[in-house]
């Protein structure tokens, strides 16, 4: 059984972090999550309380906004995006440093209120900072602009009951498909069933371009299902409403793009018998490292059609859906490999990540439909690539200019954290590239970056790209696959950062590790 809002408010820590939150004190609401491990509270119970405190005041009414006759960009979902990575990215955090990442993640919270409101101006918080807008503290609230449902629990099957949430998520109806959630959640038999639709819902709503666009969904709806079933999983499905009234709501809330999903169905169909819903069974053959490097040659260089194409020959010579996934993978890392302006590598690090959830979903589901979910990866990586022109490769020249010879592995690990901390992306990467070239093991390196990682506030991108890196790392079948941990180096030093960013690393040092 599902509990309720009411339910989870009977315990008094959430009064107590909604109070912080709405304070906007982000130190406060950072040390009642750590009082709470502390004092014995799992993981999973202190995420129940933070995240049901937090989930009327991090609503938007629509991703997308007019201001002066121009289209304006609106996300909500950093919060439940960080906390879902941070706790995941534990596994690889050093013993002392397990608890950083998810304070990092809760002291954001507190910033990341009523997203709509900050970019008119009108609440304070990381999105107005990052707009340059000072916005003094408001007499009144953030706003919540959708409500808590009850669970709608239909007459027929979970199939029909199933549909109708689907239909309900994809025309935008926010209220009917949030009540439809919750009254199948309740059911834990049809858990699986609702956890594979809400990750196929979230990757199929990807725009056919974002070239010469603002409004850009960026993947996030992938992003924001699995953070929804990921830290249901984390929580337990009958303690998370505070996760389900933070994301599932968002999942229907435009704008909605299916017209790429769309083309992707058609090409599939007219190319494969049965609509190619038993490629993942029928094809077991892997590329060679010949065809992954001509993949992600076309994925930089071609024209869209031709990197279609090249998917549709694999597909039909029995190439599995994994190898051109990890091929795909490559391609993502290869976006910000080739990024040198700061501000440009948000368009390699969200391809990145919707193809890790991809590839996270295809292994972790056998639904009939992940093939066409391959032509929307390698969509997404292509037009990166051309929208930012990033037809050749520039690392080899920067490694050329640092002499790295003769530094041992570990001091390497300190001479890349050095590098990531001063936002130097070429010499981080080429200290990366170093530490693997010495073939040393892998685990101090990831466990360095995933640290540095999590010395950063901001937002969760930082840790989001490290853990998203780490798991197609551990995943990838390429001969390429070390240039995964490259993209995670580059990324972390050349991410634009904010003022204050090391404020919850500071009083983690000082405080926190210490218990």
């Amino acid at each position: 059984m599902l509990h309720s809002r009411q339910d989870i408010r009977k315990d008094n820590a959430v009064d107590a972090f909604t109070d912080a939150i709405l304070q906007r004190d982000q130190p406060r609401t950072a040390e009642l999550f750590f009082n709470l491990v502390r004092d014995g509270r799992t993981m999973g119970d202190a995420l129940s309380v933070v995240t049901e405190a937090e989930a009327p005041f991090v609503q938007v009414p629509n991703h997308v906004d007019v201001r002066d006759g121009q289209i304006t960009l609106i996300n909500n979902d950093h919060t439940i995006l960080g906390l879902r990575t941070s706790a995941d990215l534990v596994q690889y955090l050093p013993e002392e440093f397990r608890l950083l990442g998810m304070l990092q993640s809760v002291w954001y919270i507190p910033a990341g209120l009523d997203i709509w409101n900050q970019l008119r101006g009108k609440y304070p918080g990381r999105y107005a900072t990052m707009k340059g807008m000072n916005v003094p503290p408001p007499t009144y609230g953030p706003v919540v602009w959708n409500d808590d449902q009850e669970p709608i629990v239909e007459a027929g099957g979970f199939e029909d009951r199933l549909h109708a949430h689907m239909i309900a998520t994809m025309s935008g109806d926010v209220k009917r498909s949030y009540g439809l959630f919750l009254g199948l959640a309740a059911d834990e038999a049809v858990r699986p069933k609702l956890r594979d639709q809400m990750l196929f819902l979230g990757l199929i709503d990807l725009q056919d371009t974002v070239m010469g666009r603002k409004a850009r969904n960026t993947g996030h709806k992938a992003l924001r299902a699995r953070a929804v079933v990921d830290l249901a999983g984390h929580i337990g499905w009958e303690r998370a409403h505070g996760v389900y009234y933070t994301g599932v709501p968002d999942m229907a809330i435009g704008p909605l793009y299916y017209s790429l999903y769309d083309a992707a169905c058609v090409t599939v169909t007219e190319a494969f018998p049965d609509a190619g819903k038993n490629l993942k069974q029928t094809n077991q053959a892997a590329l060679t490292p010949e065809q992954v490097e001509d993949m992600v040659r076309l994925l930089m260089e071609a024209d869209g059609q031709t990197v279609w194409d090249q998917l549709t020959a694999h597909l039909r010579d029995g190439i599995s859906l994994r190898s051109l996934g990890d091929a795909i993978q490559l391609g993502a890392a290869e976006l910000v490999l080739r990024t040198t302006i700061p501000r440009k590598f948000t368009e390699g690090q969200h391809p990145f990540d919707y193809c890790n959830t991809a590839n996270y979903w295809m292994r972790t589901s056998d639904n009939p439909y992940q093939p066409r979910i391959l032509y929307l990866m390698a969509n997404f990586v292509n037009d990166a690539a051309r929208a930012n022109k990033l037809f050749g490769s520039v690392i080899e020249q920067e490694f050329a200019s640092h002499d790295l010879s003769g530094r041992t592995p570990e001091a390497l690990l300190r001479e890349q954290d050095e590098a990531i901390m001063a936002f130097d992306f070429a010499r981080a990467t080429a200290v990366a590239n170093a530490y693997l070239q010495t073939g040393a093991d892998r685990r101090p390196l990831l466990e360095s970056l995933a640290v540095t990682a999590c010395k950063f506030q901001d937002d969760p991108h930082n840790q989001k790209i490290s853990h998203s890196t780490f798991e197609e790392y551990g995943h990838n079948s390429t001969h390429l696959r070390d240039r995964l941990l490259l993209a995670t180096a580059r990324l972390l030093a050349g991410w634009p950062k904010m003022p204050g960013e090391r404020d919850c690393y500071a009083r983690y040092m000082k405080e926190w590790i210490k218990h």
